[in-house]
């Protein structure tokens, strides 16, 4: 099979490493494609290879199904399957595992196989899942001396392996980090689709800001408590401040009257107040109304209320356009709604949690973060959701909601510069609309230099249609070439000038001001 660079790059590290090591590569990049070659090569060493994928959903299953079945030569290699009420015999050559069956069952399974001497591979999709105390049992067939016979190969695949302090469980069982490919590799080299962040604040209405300032106050007042109480805390920020108050409140089994609970408590408060904000909901209608009728869009909440909420207003306004996905729905209504998606009879899905991650969808190309945690592994897995590259796919865009007056942090990837172009808009409850104060400078400049040049009044005219339109795509920011491609492609004349002013738009901000007389 064809293969990007970075994936032969890959396989020639994890060969060296003993065929063993997990890899950290952005949703879209062809992960899956990466494992397939990883068994062929490993196959043509030893013939008699046994292959056991695991993966954490069901969904996800059926998509490594069908990848090893085109990838299958003959019928010795067709996928069995072992979880989600299907539980083929194990010693096929190929078999895939759900993961809360495989901490059952893949361990017994792995010490018969070696112990008659067969090697084996086992692949670990988004394998950060595998760190939790339950799952981890995966990998307690795993000996020193076993690991020693060279029979074990092992494989991780995920975008965010990392970042909890279970981090040296997924080590021990699937190797070090072996190869990283990120966002800015990845569309430098047009893997995966060119995309832009948009920032989004969105207010709180008035009774939401005096409760949410209220909780503030209440939650310093737990602040000091907890510092007097326990000051094993003082001097810890971040994850690690969050990791030692939640030890201590699990140790006094979370009695409200103890400072760390009280603590957790008052910010889960707090965080529920902003995550349920009404302004949310408004702005992600406004933004739905910016879309395109061939724009495909995924909405991501964390609250299954949030989310039905949002499609009722949806199929309010605009009729039968919208599916739902999330856990309390069937999995046949489930299956059906994603299917409609995929096939075009709805252009919006509303989702919660459980779209995060496993689910392919390469032709939605617009994601709306309705409201998230603070978790950057969820943060990147919803990116990667969108920018899977497909046929006619031009780029795709990400808007990430916050409440600007909250503790909420205004950056979607803080920490991690040059990953996209992202731009910031600030939206008004009270006139339904959005701002941004450099766009709207810069389109004044090109404005007043089309006033000067003593362009007709429908000329423009059509340049503030077309200025308006810009503003909360943030198309201005795409690279060059993609700008000029979709200026001379668009069938349409609006269209045409559309992609053009955003051309000069992009010009303008990357040369300065000669750029608008050009």
């Amino acid at each position: 099979m064809e293969l990007y660079k970075w994936q032969k790059e890959c396989l020639g590290a994890w060969e060296r490493n003993g065929c063993r090591g997990i890899v950290r590569a952005v949703t879209g990049a062809g992960k899956t494609k990466l494992a397939l070659e990883a068994i062929r090569r490993l196959r043509a060493r030893e013939p008699e290879l046994r292959v056991k994928v695991v993966v954490p959903t069901i969904p996800l299953a059926h998509q490594w199904q069908t990848a090893l079945l085109h990838a299958a030569d003959g019928e010795a290699q067709r996928p069995g399957f072992f979880g989600g009420g299907r539980h083929d015999a194990p010693d096929r050559g190929v078999m895939i595992y759900i993961l809360n069956t495989a901490r059952e069952t893949l361990s017994v399974h792995m010490r018969r196989e070696l112990a008659l001497g067969r090697p084996c591979l086992l692949i670990c999709d988004e394998c950060h899942h595998v760190q939790s105390r339950q799952n981890r049992r995966i990998f307690d067939f795993l000996t020193p001396e076993m690991a020693a016979e060279g029979l074990y190969h092992s494989l991780g695949l995920s975008a965010t392996p990392f970042g909890t302090e279970n981090d040296q469980v997924l080590i021990r069982g699937l190797g070090k980090e072996i190869y990283r490919y990120d966002f800015a590799e990845a569309g430098q080299a047009g893997v995966i689709a060119p995309f832009l962040l948009g920032e989004v604040s969105v207010p709180f209405l008035p009774a939401e800001q005096e409760a949410y300032d209220a909780l503030s106050g209440e939650l310093l007042t737990a602040l000091a408590r907890l510092r007097r109480a326990h000051p094993e805390v003082n001097g810890l920020h971040g994850a690690a401040f969050l990791r030692r108050v939640g030890a201590i409140a699990r140790a006094f089994e979370m009695d409200p009257a103890e400072p760390a609970a009280a603590y957790l408590m008052k910010t889960w408060q707090r965080k529920q107040l902003s995550g349920q904000a009404a302004g949310r909901l408004f702005c992600a209608m406004a933004l739905l109304e910016t879309l395109r009728p061939d724009d495909r869009t995924i909405v991501f909440s964390e609250r299954i209320e949030q989310a039905d909420r949002l499609a009722a207003m949806i199929r309010r306004r605009w009729g039968n356009c919208c599916g739902i996905y999330h856990s309390h729905l069937s999995g046949e209504a489930r299956r059906r709604n994603l299917r409609d998606f995929r096939e075009g009879h709805s252009r919006i899905l509303v989702s919660c949690r459980c779209l995060d991650e496993g689910i392919d969808v390469p032709d939605a190309n617009v994601g709306i973060v309705l409201s998230g945690s603070s978790v950057e592994r969820q943060h990147v897995q919803r990116l990667g959701r969108i920018v899977r590259a497909a046929p006619g796919k031009r780029a795709a865009r990400l808007y990430y909601l916050y409440v600007r007056d909250s503790a909420e942090d205004a950056a979607y990837l803080p920490g991690q510069p040059g990953e996209a172009a992202s731009f910031p808009l600030r939206y008004t409850l009270l006139d339904d609309s959005f701002s941004d104060g450099l766009y709207e400078y810069a389109a004044g400049e090109l404005l007043r230099a089309s006033q000067a040049r003593g362009d007709p009044e429908a000329r423009r005219a059509e340049l503030r249609r077309c200025l308006a339109e810009g503003l909360p795509r943030g198309d201005y920011l795409l690279p060059d070439a993609v700008l000029a491609e979709a200026a001379r492609k668009c069938p349409d004349r609006h269209g045409k000038n559309y992609w053009m002013t955003m051309h000069r738009l992009h010009r303008e901000f990357s040369s300065g001001d000669d750029a608008v007389e050009a």
